[in-house]
């Protein structure tokens, strides 16, 4: 730790697991939430003395359970093992403790943690502290004090390394996607919690990774949530209850992190049109299978067919229905369709099924 850092921490008070719920409006709590909501189901608002201990457990059982998992997928399908303990899940600039931010260090200090071991602190990191950066807006929300720093236990820090590791979506081009996906109030189990998040995370990165449009990864979000919450649709629905996706864009640009983009979206409604068109399954199977350039047919139709849903979820007009439908019937589409969408081993649907789902669309404007 810099000179300037130390005296930082030794002139302020430090942030602890305890006074989280003070700061959630902050990306390092926002990140820590995360990691608690994933893991254990709770909220920053449940953190008290006397279940904190056991909260803290559930996390570090939860990320290395997460460890233990990629170690064994990695051996299983014969490739080099990923190495979490040197994987760190944010852009950091040369100032950042990058030896307090990877994975493995996050559970040894939450595990110690719990034994009852207390750690030191620090001053923010960058990646978490997207608030102070200069000539940029806090992306959650105003009325920040953009040049003051805090100083943060490291079992804070060890919290929001996990949850920026969880949410990660895609590290493509030197811009760094997180999608999480809250479901407020938290009305389905916490397995079905964790299965929307990573069938979001999937999907995002497909698109991403292809260059879709921001309205493809919104109804791409949706088709995941859909596909993930199934028939417990109906339980969210009836409480209403939303599902919130929470999409942010980070990039290092010369020796800062910056924002790129934030996006809060209820995708609930446009999640609810894409099962009540009967199109989850074979939207799913093109968007997982996303066409290279050179269909531009393909491609064109899945940016019609994100832009039209998107407007229909909002005025409910048949035409927007019309016209996906209509796209249907076009050869150039048809014959990039059957060219591109072929089934292998059994796995995924072909052209003709995927046309066969999207008639389905009717249903919405019968």
């Amino acid at each position: 730790m810099s000179k300037a850092s130390r005296r930082k921490t030794s002139s302020k008070k430090s942030i602890s697991l305890l006074d989280l719920p003070i700061y959630r409006d902050y990306v390092f709590a926002y990140f820590s939430e995360i990691a608690i909501k994933l893991c254990t189901g709770k909220e920053l608002a449940d953190l008290n003395q006397q279940n904190l201990n056991s909260i803290i457990s559930e996390v570090a059982n939860c990320i290395g359970a997460k460890i233990e998992s990629v170690k064994k997928e990695s051996k299983n399908v014969g490739k080099k093992s990923v190495d979490l303990c040197a994987y760190v899940p944010v852009p950091t600039t040369r100032n950042d403790p990058r030896d307090k931010m990877n994975i493995c260090y996050t559970q040894k200090i939450l595990v110690e943690f719990a034994l009852g071991t207390k750690h030191g602190s620090l001053v923010v990191p960058s990646p978490y502290a997207l608030e102070f950066a200069e000539h940029t807006r806090s992306f959650m929300g105003t009325g920040k004090f953009k040049r003051d720093l805090f100083v943060i236990d490291e079992e804070v820090l060890a919290l929001a390394v996990i949850g920026s590791y969880f949410s990660n979506s895609y590290e493509l081009k030197g811009e760094y996607g997180y999608i999480y996906i809250d479901v407020v109030p938290y009305v389905l189990e916490l397995d079905r919690v964790r299965k929307v998040n990573e069938e979001a995370k999937k999907i995002v990165r497909i698109i991403q990774r292809n260059e879709g449009s921001v309205n493809t990864v919104v109804l791409g979000i949706a088709v995941a949530v859909s596909k993930a919450v199934g028939k417990a649709m109906r339980d969210v629905v009836e409480r209403d209850a939303h599902l919130v996706a929470n999409f942010l864009r980070v990039a290092r640009t010369g020796k800062k992190v910056m924002v790129k983009g934030f996006d809060t979206i209820d995708v609930v409604q446009l999640a609810k049109i894409v099962g009540r068109g009967g199109i989850a399954r074979p939207l799913y199977a093109m968007l997982v299978k996303y066409p290279p350039k050179e269909f531009t047919s393909l491609r064109r139709f899945i940016e019609l067919v994100s832009t039209n849903l998107i407007k229909f979820q909002s005025f409910r007009k048949p035409t927007y229905i019309y016209e996906v439908l209509r796209y249907l019937t076009s050869e150039e589409l048809n014959a990039e369709g059957r060219q591109w969408y072929v089934k292998k081993d059994g796995k995924g649907l072909n052209w003709s099924e995927i046309v066969y789902g999207f008639a389905n669309l009717s249903r919405l404007v019968d």
